[in-house]
């Protein structure tokens, strides 16, 4: 008000050059998301896709090169160590959607080149199903959101919440959507593969120790068939009464695994999840909106879904992205415009303008106009 008749605006202007390094679970996506609102920013891009995906890297780099030049996009194909380089280039700004444990390594490399970074990362995403929810529209959004992908996905349901006394009941209910969604799985084109030998050991060794340490354990396999051998299929693994110590407990799955924590009070639910390092994603299924809103208030994520699992992801009017360990920053619709753009502020003074009036020498007028200043501001 005090510089009317002056007037502000924002220029919005490119970066400049936008590093994009996307991950192997969804390389087309999260590869051309970001590029396209670094695009649309009027940015140029770099993509490194990942190297655990080489036939799509190869195909990506082919088409790239076909439709764009190479100062508006190009590819840079190779392994982790070309991977370390690349992160460690001068980028104007840099994307990265990966493990919380690499993020870590990108936001340092960046640091040196002070290049800002979005780091779209991961964690132990929990579905909470309260006493008053749907119970069989909550267990088919659940086993669909597990499941999608094998559970490879960063926004699936890590471990899942239940009332008091529920555990067994609904772990059978659970089964039975799941077995519904793929009753076979080695032929099942639409049930993927561990993406590597590595991955599956990891994921096995996860459900071993659980079954070692006494949990529950249910193999969840319709057709009873033979799997892993050669196809790196798994077959989704439910898990009950796993202490917290376990690596399930500590670790993101990231594949079809699910431990089922039973809670009694609302408040336990959300100390059990404040325990934990912030989540990409909370799921909470019910009716009851009191504790729906104590939920919302008293825990911290990434975003919610709120009666259905997955579903924030794809909203192109919210910004989507992490917390904590979980990220930083946020793209997708107007967000990525915003992220891969600098907001030059201008202000454009007046003919009319009084600002002679604040300059040396002071004296009676400048405490006159000082005072009004203050009246009116």
């Amino acid at each position: 008000l005090p510089f009317l008749p002056g007037r502000n605006r924002l220029l919005p202007q490119p970066l400049g050059v936008v590093g994009i390094v996307s991950p192997w679970n969804y390389p087309f996506q999260l590869a051309i998301a970001p590029a396209t609102a670094a695009l649309a920013a009027g940015n140029r891009v770099l993509l490194k896709p990942s190297e655990l995906t080489p036939n799509f890297s190869d195909l990506l780099a082919r088409l790239v090169e076909e439709h764009f030049s190479s100062d508006e996009m190009s590819v840079v194909v190779g392994d982790a160590e070309v991977g370390k380089t690349f992160v460690s280039m001068p980028f104007d700004h840099l994307l990265f959607t990966g493990s919380t444990a690499v993020g870590r390594q990108v936001a340092l490399a960046a640091a040196a080149n002070l290049t800002p970074v979005t780091l779209e990362l991961g964690g132990k995403s929990p579905a909470i199903f309260d006493a008053s929810c749907d119970l069989d529209a909550a267990v088919a959004s659940v086993a669909y959101g597990k499941l999608l992908n094998a559970g490879q996905t960063c926004i699936a349901p890590d471990y899942l919440m239940v009332p008091q006394g529920q555990g067994a009941a609904i772990a059978a209910k659970l089964a039975g959507a799941m077995a519904r969604l793929y009753p076979r799985l080695g032929d099942n084109p639409d049930y993927t593969a561990i993406v590597s030998e590595r991955h599956q050991r990891r994921l096995s060794d996860m459900v071993a120790e659980a079954r070692e340490s006494g949990a529950d354990v249910t193999e969840v396999n319709p057709a009873n068939e033979r799997l892993g051998v050669s196809d790196r299929k798994m077959a989704p693994v439910l898990v009950r009464n796993a202490g917290e110590s376990l690596r399930l407990m500590r670790e993101e799955i990231f594949g079809p695994v699910l431990p089922i924590v039973e809670y009694g009070a609302v408040d336990e639910a959300i100390d059990h999840v404040n325990r934990g390092e912030r989540p990409l994603a909370l799921y909470w299924f019910g009716k009851n909106s009191a504790n729906r809103q104590r939920i919302m208030r008293e825990t911290v994520a990434g975003g919610v879904t709120i009666n259905d699992s997955m579903m924030h992801l794809v909203q192109e009017r919210q910004p989507f992205g992490g917390v904590g360990e979980s990220g930083m920053g946020a793209y997708h619709g107007g967000w990525g415009f915003r992220t891969f753009s600098k907001e030059k502020p201008i202000f454009v003074q007046s003919r009319l303008s009084a600002g002679a009036l604040l300059r040396p020498p002071y004296g009676r007028t400048f405490e006159r106009l000082f005072r009004l200043l203050n009246l009116i501001t």
